[in-house]
């Protein structure tokens, strides 16, 4: 059983890579094997380049690059994409991720054949400062949800489950005692989902 967090925030300290490391520590706590890939840390280019294009025509090898960041999540069972949400959707840097590691060949193949992603559990972390009432009332969140859980991962990558999970009402900056008490919540949270996903990815043993 492998747990692979993929985050994106270029401060080092930030809420969303401890958030990625609070699923990954409650994966460990059952048993899993963990990875931590922090593409800021790691100096991932998130830009479509003419070799993905060539390789997406058929007509080139897979970038050096990417083809390093598909082999960390090849054999993972759960995949956990944590970004904060800039502009009603992921930074570039995600969206780089998925454009150049998500692609034709490796996650998914048109002719239907499944690819690595078939039948793994995918979480879609969301760092807001907005709460998930207003996502969903606003319909903004339901149009986040069918973008990239049902149409990329589901559809396409045919991945066993994929869903949503929100880390809502935060303030950048903020550092108060509350902040913090409310930011240690959510961290609480996610080591118990982490802990969850690898129990049952493990047959509840």
């Amino acid at each position: 059983m492998k747990v692979v967090a993929v985050t994106s925030n270029p401060e080092p300290g930030s809420l969303t890579n401890a958030a990625g490391n609070a699923i990954l520590d409650g994966a460990a706590e059952s048993g899993a094997m963990t990875e931590l890939i922090d593409l800021a840390a790691e100096g991932f280019n998130p830009v479509y380049s003419r070799e993905d294009r060539l390789h997406y025509l058929g007509r080139g090898p897979v970038p050096d690059d990417v083809m390093a960041m598909q082999a960390r999540i090849r054999d993972a069972d759960v995949l956990a994409l944590v970004f904060p949400v800039y502009w009603y959707t992921m930074p570039a840097l995600m969206k780089g991720f998925l454009d150049r590691v998500i692609c034709r060949g490796f996650a998914y193949d048109p002719s239907g054949v499944p690819g690595v992603l078939a039948g793994k559990v995918v979480r879609v972390v969301m760092l807001t400062g907005a709460g998930e009432d207003w996502y969903q009332s606003s319909g903004i969140g339901r149009a986040l949800e069918d973008q990239i859980c049902k149409q990329t991962f589901l559809k396409y990558c045919g991945v066993k489950e994929a869903g949503i999970v929100y880390v809502d009402n935060l303030t950048s900056g903020d550092d108060s005692p509350e902040a913090r008490a409310a930011a240690d919540r959510h961290l609480v949270r996610l080591a118990l989902m982490g802990r969850e996903l690898a129990w049952s990815g493990q047959g509840g043993r």
